[in-house]
């Protein structure tokens, strides 16, 4: 089968081989499939990108795997198709160390999906997620989950109704329990803004969409706003969601200069304290930021990166295959309050101004960083430091990067995987720890792991860097596991010692929205699981988590145990728990000592897997009182206090 390769950028060596590309834009805007050009594609080995750096040819980390065991299964969905362009950050971070987390589910594999909406989960403090859940939280069909943390503690989610527009909120009654009264928010008829991304400090919820353009006589279209048909309009409540002082504004220096649609969730938001962020991305289009530092009063716009044909109408001749973003993006505010934004490279091409189609590439492989402190745009990753064949390449089936046509799978292929009108390596979602330091997790399609039908399974992969975005790591893969697609992976933007990570994992490469054939049905629905991993910065920073695929436990272990959390309930009657995560494969032994440090019960746990664990330590024999318990494995130990009531 005929490879695309990845485009060869910075600091690894790529190439297309000469291919037909037929791409398709799904015209979310329209309701309905915007045809683009078709193109043949020869890029030249030697390329490096334009950005100033000679390739060469790195060999990725090799280190001692990840265990797809150390998985948490936390949900699952039928409705496969989590975002069109950028993740939203679905882990909020509770004051204690809980964990909520959200997803698009949908419980039923009936027509139409009828029972979308937000599927929510619950981690306590010592690490203990509730049961794996498919339901959703709405008592109607939602889609696009948002999750935030309010003041006192009480859970929100906020998910868009893509029939009338706008959106259902979903409040908790505490901070352990699910989020279950809903109310309709930030409808504006005749219109139908969907698609949120929502961010909050406390009771303060900015939110951000754009708006669904229907079809359907007599229906009104999408708004135009500054020469901008469905615009990111950007909106604001106090009070925890309750009322909204802001309602889909337009941002300042917003308008057709740059870009002439709005796009379909080709955006993304971030705020820490007053200081507030938003980025909007798109394929023709640029990068551009606003910046509030009074919690959304007023803005300042940034130009991340440009794109040299904006605002592009169709009628303009590329002369050339521009690079630009891919239209997946994310942004984090670091700890002096300037903007970190991580976006997907693109590349385009139009050749004929008597339409308004135009031509991508598909197997584009880079991701890129912009720093505010320093205004410098860098890659940093390539598909290419995950070649496994030591050619050079990261090498992509046909059925990769190919997509339907007209509905149907194009002629000589048994599949196609391709996702939507984004670049191969795509989809950043960020993190900054205590240190400051960065994390970035994208995902990656991964050679050699090809599905039966022919496409390239998807892993998820991670870089970091250490000095605010100066340099940056090479990429480690944190999923690892064969035979499955692991995509739209989703993050906690605050790494307290652990990067949480949740994603959706499929047993078909593709989705299911949008890569089934009506003619053959080759990417049925499934049911996808979403997955939850707590990864211990100490080892992505180490590089201890690798590119290898799969461990055994039959390994002495010779690492060392991490305690995700103190245990969970503390003081307790019955049992307690705490998670913990295993550096190697082997045994975790428990000791509880009393008050006078007399060793009073032992367990042992064996041949255990590297990554999570939940521990449960039990009361019984034990009376009243104040305890220690050491959690000891391989060379190292780690104790923590416990109280029996």
């Amino acid at each position: 089968m005929k490879k695309l390769y990845a485009l060869t950028i910075a600091a690894v060596a790529t190439s297309f081989a000469s291919a037909q590309v037929a791409a398709t834009l799904e015209g979310a805007n329209q309701g309905t499939p915007q045809t683009l050009s078709t193109s043949k594609v020869f890029i030249d080995k030697a390329d490096n990108g334009g950005f100033g750096v000679a390739p060469t040819k790195k060999k990725p980390l090799s280190a001692r795997g990840v265990d797809y065991k150390s998985f948490v299964r936390i949900g699952s969905t039928y409705y496969d198709l989590q975002t069109n362009f950028a993740m939203p950050h679905r882990l909020a971070l509770h004051s204690n160390g809980a964990i909520s987390a959200a997803w698009t589910t949908a419980n039923s594999d009936a027509a139409g999906f009828s029972t979308r909406g937000s599927g929510y989960n619950f981690r306590d403090a010592s690490g203990k997620w509730n049961p794996s859940d498919s339901s959703r939280v709405e008592n109607v069909r939602t889609g696009w989950a948002n999750i935030g943390v309010l003041s006192n503690g009480s859970v929100f989610t906020i998910g868009h109704d893509a029939t009338n527009g706008g959106f259902y909120m979903a409040k908790s009654a505490s901070a352990t329990s699910r989020p279950s009264t809903t109310t309709s928010i930030l409808q504006e008829p005749p219109y139908k803004p969907i698609w949120a991304r929502t961010a909050n400090n406390g009771d303060v919820i900015h939110l951000i969409c754009s708006y669904t353009d229907s079809a359907s006589p007599g229906e009104a279209r999408a708004p135009r706003r500054k020469g901008i048909f469905a615009p990111m309009v950007y909106s604001r409540s106090k009070d925890g969601g309750t009322t909204w002082d802001k309602q889909h504004v337009m941002l300042p220096d917003y308008d057709s200069t740059l870009t002439n649609n709005g796009g379909a969730d080709q955006y993304t938001i971030d705020v820490k304290g007053n200081t507030v962020a938003i980025v909007n991305a798109d394929l023709l289009q640029g990068v551009i930021a606003w910046k509030s530092t009074d919690g959304g009063d007023n803005w300042q716009r940034i130009i991340v990166d440009t794109f040299k044909y904006a605002p592009w109408t169709g009628k303009t001749e590329m002369l050339d295959t521009p690079y630009t973003n891919d239209g997946t993006v994310d942004v984090i505010i670091d700890n002096n309050n300037k903007l970190h934004v991580f976006f997907g490279l693109g590349r385009v091409l139009d050749t004929d101004t008597t339409d308004e189609s135009y031509s991508f590439y598909p197997g584009t492989q880079g991701m890129m960083h912009w720093s505010e402190a320093t205004d410098k745009t860098s890659l940093i990753a390539s598909g290419n430091q995950f070649d496994r064949d030591e050619d050079g390449f990261n090498g992509l089936e046909q059925a990769t990067y190919a997509a339907l046509s007209g509905g149907n799978v194009p002629s000589g292929l048994s599949t196609v995987a391709r996702l939507g009108s984004t670049s191969a390596l795509r989809q950043p979602a960020s993190a900054m720890d205590a240190n400051g330091n960065l994390y970035c997790l994208f995902s990656v399609p991964i050679e050699q792991d090809i599905s039966d039908l022919g496409a390239n399974f998807r892993d998820i992969g991670v870089v970091y860097s250490t000095d605010g975005g100066a340099t940056w790591s090479l990429p480690q893969n944190v999923t690892q596991v064969l035979g499955r697609e692991d995509d739209f992976a989703s993050t906690c933007r605050v790494a307290n010692g652990f990067l949480h990570m949740t994603w959706q994992q499929d047993e078909i490469a593709g989705t299911n929205l949008q890569n089934n054939s009506g003619a053959f049905g080759n990417h049925p629905v499934v049911l996808n699981l979403i997955n939850y991993q707590a990864i211990p910065v100490t080892e992505i920073l180490k590089g201890n988590i690798g590119m290898l695929y799969g461990v055994n436990v039959e390994k002495p272990n010779t690492g060392a145990v991490m305690v995700v959390n103190q245990n969970y309930p503390n003081p307790f009657s019955n049992e307690t728990n705490v998670m913990v995560y295993l550096t190697n494969p082997g045994d975790i032994k428990v000791e509880v000592r009393n008050a006078m440090g007399a060793l009073v019960k032992t367990q042992t746990h064996s041949n255990l897997y590297k990554g999570n664990h939940e521990l449960t330590i039990s009361a019984n024999g034990l009376s009243t009182g104040v305890y220690t318990y050491t959690l000891i494995a391989g060379g190292s130990s780690v104790s923590k206090t416990m109280m029996v009531k």
